[in-house]
C-alpha cells in the first residue's frame, strides 16, 4: 500500500433493529468489512443511504456489500424471482456505482456489490441458484491474465453464500472467474482505466469469528493500494477523467 492511509467507504444500507420502545431504522454495514479495512491500513467509514455520491470527494475507494436480490425489473428478469428486494437500495447504490466510475475510484463489489456493479451498466441476472455453502465453500477458477488469477491464483478457495449470480455480464465488463457449475464469480471491467473489481463470495468472512474465506486480505489489500494511489492522484490534480473520455457513461442501466 502507498504511504497514505486511504479512506474507504463501505456502502451501507439501512435494516430495523427492534427495541423495546419500537422498531428503529439504522444504517450500517457488518463488522467484518470495517475489521477487514482497519486489518490492511486503511481508514473504514460507513457511507449512509442517500448521502453516497455527495461523500465521493472524501473518500478514496468504496466497497460495496453484500444484502438482499437485487430487483429483477433492473435487468429484465421475471417478477418475483427475487427475495428481500430493496428497490430504493438499488437505486442508490447504481447510481453511485455510475458516478464512482466516472471518477474512477476503485471499487470492490462483494457478492451483491458484484451484482450491481454488472446492473449499473447493463448486465443481467440470474436467481434462484443454490449456492448456500458459508462453511465449506468452493473453489472457482479464474481467468488467466485476469486481474482475479494475478490475486487469488488459477483455483482459489472462496465463501459461498448467494442465490443470485450474472448471467451476462454486459459490455462495460468481462467474466473472469467461474465456479464448477459455471456460474459467474468474478467480473472486471472491459476498459483498463478504471480499478474495479467484483466477486460473487465474502472475502469479509476471513474476519468473521465461525465463517471462513481465504481471500480476504488479499482482496482487501488490493482495494487499499489502489485507494491510495486514487488518493495520491487527486493530490497530485488528476482529478476526473473529462466526460468525453469515459467509456463508462456508454451504456449505463437507468430503468
Amino acid at each position: 500500500m502507498t504511504g497514505t492511509r486511504p479512506v474507504i467507504g463501505i456502502v451501507g444500507h439501512s435494516y430495523v433493529v427492534p427495541m423495546h420502545f419500537g422498531d428503529l431504522t439504522v444504517h450500517g454495514a457488518t463488522r467484518c468489512h470495517v475489521d477487514a479495512l482497519l486489518s490492511v491500513g486503511a481508514r473504514p467509514v460507513i457511507v449512509p443511504p442517500r448521502a453516497g455520491i455527495d461523500l465521493l470527494d472524501l473518500v478514496d475507494g468504496l466497497v460495496l456489500t453484500g444484502g438482499g436480490d437485487v430487483d429483477p425489473a433492473r435487468y429484465g428478469g421475471a417478477p418475483g424471482s427475487a427475495t428481500g428486494v430493496d428497490a430504493d437500495r438499488d437505486a442508490e447504490e447504481i447510481a453511485l456505482v455510475q458516478a464512482a466510475a466516472e471518477r474512477r475510484m476503485p471499487v470492490l463489489g462483494v457478492c451483491r456489490g458484484l451484482q450491481i456493479l454488472a446492473v449499473a451498466f447493463g448486465g443481467s441476472l440470474v436467481g434462484g441458484l443454490d449456492h448456500m455453502h458459508p462453511r465449506d465453500g468452493h473453489d472457482v477458477r479464474t481467468a488467466p491474465g485476469s486481474l482475479i488469477h494475478d490475486l487469488l491464483g488459477a483455483l482459489p478457495h472462496t465463501s459461498a453464500l448467494h442465490r443470485q449470480a450474472v448471467a451476462g455480464p454486459g459490455p462495460s465488463w468481462r467474466a473472469s472467474a467461474w465456479a464448477a457449475d459455471n456460474v459467474i464469480e468474478a467480473i472486471e471491467p472491459t476498459a483498463g482505466d478504471w480499478p474495479a473489481l467484483g466477486v460473487q463470495w465474502h472475502p469479509e468472512l476471513t474476519w468473521h469469528p465461525d465463517l471462513t474465506d481465504e481471500t480476504g486480505r488479499v482482496l482487501f489489500s488490493w482495494l487499499a493500494d489502489a485507494a491510495g494511489k486514487h488518493h495520491q492522484s487527486r493530490e497530485h490534480g488528476a482529478g476526473t477523467l473529462p466526460e468525453k473520455e469515459s467509456s463508462w457513461k456508454l451504456s449505463p442501466q437507468t430503468a
